[in-house]
C-alpha cells in the first residue's frame, strides 16, 4: 500500500472519530468505534500492514457510522479511502 492510500486512510479514520464523537451515539457505540479506530492505528504502523485486516476493521467502522446521519459522510471518507487504496468496500452489503 503506497503512502497517498495509507494518508488517505488516516484521514479518513480521523473522518470517523470526529463524526462519532459529535454523532448521537451512546457512549458505549463511542466506545466501540474508539476500539475499531485503535486497531487500525495499530495496523497502519506496521511496516506492512496486513490488508486483509484493515480492509475488515473499515469496512466495519463504515457499516457502523453509516446508520448515523450525522456520520454518513465519514462512511464515505471510509468507502473513497478503501477503494483508492484497491481494497474492496463491502461495508454496503
Amino acid at each position: 500500500m503506497d503512502q497517498a492510500a495509507t494518508r488517505r486512510i488516516r484521514e479518513a479514520v480521523d473522518s470517523a472519530r470526529k463524526a462519532a464523537h459529535r454523532a448521537k451515539l451512546d457512549h458505549c457505540d463511542v466506545d466501540d468505534v474508539d476500539e475499531v479506530i485503535e486497531a487500525v492505528d495499530a495496523e497502519l504502523a506496521k511496516p506492512t500492514p496486513n490488508k486483509n485486516i484493515l480492509t475488515r476493521y473499515l469496512n466495519s467502522l463504515a457499516r457502523s457510522l453509516f446508520v448515523f446521519p450525522g456520520a454518513r459522510s465519514a462512511a464515505g471518507e471510509i468507502d473513497g479511502a478503501l477503494r483508492a487504496a484497491g481494497l474492496p468496500a463491502t461495508w454496503e452489503q
